[in-house]
């Protein structure tokens, strides 16, 4: 029963190291999001920038290329994101069976404990029955 506890402590621990885990996916999934936003935003600057200057527009063309080839590699970036969070949600439902699993388990041995000590409470009260009639008689 003792070991049961444990792992149970073991499971609980390993499930809160995932979900923080997972947390952390989150907070780079926001952060790869922002820094996309910021770029796009830097890409509409550059394009208005572009329309109104003429060395500006000849120089967009280059930029656009390379803005284009960072807009990828952050989308990369993102959908890699993406993946490990939803890797980590698998493991965090496998995670949350073994604890469930081990909770279940503590709460069947406690019940055969009940079971066991009212079967003895049950048969020590049958023996006192039993001769406190044998001694009215």
């Amino acid at each position: 029963m003792k070991s049961l506890r444990t792992l149970l402590k073991i499971a609980q621990r390993d499930l809160d190291l995932l979900r923080r885990a997972l947390a952390d996916q989150f907070g780079k999934l926001r952060h790869v999001e922002e820094r996309i936003l910021g770029h796009d935003q830097t890409l509409r600057a550059e394009q208005a920038l572009a329309a109104r200057d003429y060395e500006s527009a000849r120089a967009y063309g280059g930029y656009a290329v390379l803005a284009l080839g960072m807009r990828r590699a952050l989308e990369a970036e993102k959908q890699a994101v993406e993946r490990e969070i939803e890797r980590m949600r698998e493991l965090i439902k496998a995670a949350h069976v073994e604890v469930r699993k081990f909770e279940r388990l503590l709460e069947l041995e406690e019940a055969r404990e009940k079971a066991k000590r009212e079967k003895r409470e049950a048969a020590e009260l049958d023996e006192f029955a039993t001769l406190t009639a044998g001694r009215r008689r």
